[in-house]
């Protein structure tokens, strides 16, 4: 099985679950714990993925350069959950980076796959 086209999905979900928290966290200045958690959940399953592709097939580079970015992107989630503040939108430069970090990963999981 390609755990590949699996983490790039899961991923993909995780995105858009994360685009829908930074809108919720600008516009109304509050947060959704379930749902972040459902989007960390999502990452961590993708990430997972990843993982075992990576141990089932070690030549594919982008993969391996993908969960660098993830593992980064992962630190990333962990200060955003680390340093909020009850009833208050999250830090949006540290979410950044995060979503930059993560993006990073996917798009390298896209061109692994599409190669």
């Amino acid at each position: 099985m390609n755990y590949s086209l699996a983490a790039m999905l899961l991923l993909m979900v995780a995105v858009c679950l994360g685009l829908y928290l930074v809108i919720i966290g600008i516009r109304q200045h509050k947060r959704l714990p379930a749902l972040g958690l459902t989007h960390a959940a999502l990452a961590i399953c993708g990430f997972i993925a990843l993982c075992l592709q990576i141990a089932a097939d070690t030549s594919n580079k982008f993969n391996n350069a993908a969960a660098f970015f993830l593992t980064l992107a992962i630190i990333g989630g962990l200060m955003v959950f680390a340093l909020h503040e009850k009833g208050k939108a999250p830090s949006m430069p540290i979410v950044v980076l995060h979503a930059i970090m993560g993006s990073v990963g996917l798009i390298l999981i896209a061109v692994g796959v599409f190669s």
